[in-house]
């Protein structure tokens, strides 16, 4: 039987039944959706590669865009500690850097929750070059950082502001903490800055 895959920004929804999810765009291109599946603490990751016939989908919605209609295939499932393929079900993985808090998590002996390992984020030491500003996912820092060379137009001060960036006048930028959902936020924002500040013909 095929397993059809519905992705939106928040979710995806597999066989029928919708589950919380993250997504996170690596430099490769491929797109990793960790899956928040009921009853289970850990994550399952699921990788979408750009010759894989849902991958426009998965990265429309990695982007947070309008999802396009998925296939009937199944994509590559990447254990935690094993490369082969394995049904959803069995493969977990390392939570996403900032889910949900699980109720009542069990304390160990220094009173700290237990709590997996965090997925590597890969776009660390990246950036994004507009006509007029820069986005940097500054490791050194922990923030996503924006950079304007001139102050920024009205226009593009509402699109921050709604991104959930906000200034900081020590680093000279609008920032916002460096997680999957503000690596996310930033991508929109990119497509959005680009529309307000064209580059020169």
């Amino acid at each position: 039987m095929k397993t059809v895959f519905t992705f939106t920004a928040d979710s995806i929804t597999v066989k029928g039944k919708t589950f919380p999810a993250e997504y996170s765009v690596t430099p490769s291109g491929s797109v990793f959706v960790f899956v928040q599946e009921d009853g289970k603490q850990e994550k399952t990751r699921i990788r979408f590669n750009p010759d894989h016939a849902e991958y426009a989908a998965a990265l429309a919605a990695a982007r947070n865009e309008q999802p396009a209609p998925a296939a009937d295939e199944r994509p590559e499932i990447i254990p935690a500690a094993d490369p082969a393929p394995a049904a959803v079900e069995e493969t977990p993985a390392a939570p996403a850097a900032d889910p949900a808090p699980a109720a009542d998590p069990a304390p160990v002996a220094d009173g700290k929750a237990t709590r997996g390992p965090v997925p590597e984020k890969t776009f660390i030491g990246e950036s994004i070059t507009g006509n007029g500003w820069k986005i940097l996912f500054d490791g050194e820092t922990s923030r996503t950082r924006i950079i304007f060379e001139s102050k920024p137009t009205d226009a593009a001060r509402a699109a921050l502001d709604k991104a959930g960036f906000f200034f900081s006048a020590a680093m000279n930028s609008w920032n916002k903490k460096l997680t999957f959902k503000a690596y996310r936020a930033a991508q929109a924002l990119a497509g959005e800055l680009s529309a307000l500040y064209p580059a020169a013909a």
